[in-house]
């Protein structure tokens, strides 16, 4: 399911308010309940161990009032998923504003930015990369990522930055794939590695690093 199929499908079972509107506000206050309670009941037992219903009366309303925002616990699940990436990309933007774009320092922000976010979102990075139920999700949220890196691999490539046998799409899936396995390992027990260490590793690793053949 995409962004947009959700999108459609709340629209067809939520009636219309007016933003601004006691409703409107009262309708956003409900569906940010819910998504913290998903949050937490999906933490604790899973997306298979956890129903519309349980997640309804965490949040404190009728079970009904649940399909009034989302079609079913999967398109909650996306969404939330999705939400945290958009987040982390506002944080990232924010920490590498007025940086060189590609530089060393900006990418050292921007990835001080991701371990940071992993540790105060542990619960999350586990649900969405630590469970195997959750599989189909993280490759969601994996190719979503894989463009943006792709696009900047391709462009370094034309600008004879990057190593002549760097294939940009090879190299895009593995750095995403990488970045993902290290955050949930990384989540999963803290102590593993200092958040520094985890940050100076994954620099390591980056192909945007990686020097031109001279």
């Amino acid at each position: 399911m995409s962004v947009a199929d959700s999108n459609v499908n709340q629209a067809e079972t939520a009636p219309a308010v007016i933003p601004g509107t006691a409703p409107a506000r009262s309708r956003a206050e409900t569906r940010r309940r819910l998504l913290a309670a998903a949050v937490a009941l999906f933490a604790e037992n899973g997306l298979h161990g956890v129903t519309s219903a349980q997640i309804a009366r965490r949040a404190g309303v009728a079970s009904g009032t649940f399909y009034l925002h989302f079609a079913d616990k999967e398109a909650l699940f996306h969404e939330i998923a999705f939400a945290a990436l958009a987040e982390l990309r506002t944080r990232q933007e924010r920490a590498s504003a007025g940086l060189v774009l590609g530089s060393r320092e900006y990418l050292r922000a921007r990835t001080e930015e991701l371990i940071a976010f992993a540790a105060e979102q542990r619960e999350l990075i586990l649900m969405v990369f630590g469970r195997a139920e959750s599989a189909g999700l993280a490759e969601q949220v994996r190719e979503a990522v894989v463009p943006g890196i792709q696009r900047w691999l391709e462009r370094r490539a034309r600008e004879g930055l990057a190593p002549a046998d760097l294939h940009p799409a090879v190299a895009a899936q593995a750095h995403a794939a990488v970045l993902t396995r290290v955050i949930a390992w990384w989540a999963a027990e803290p102590s593993r590695a200092t958040p520094q260490q985890v940050v100076d590793t994954l620099l390591r690793m980056n192909p945007s690093l990686l020097p031109a053949a001279g």
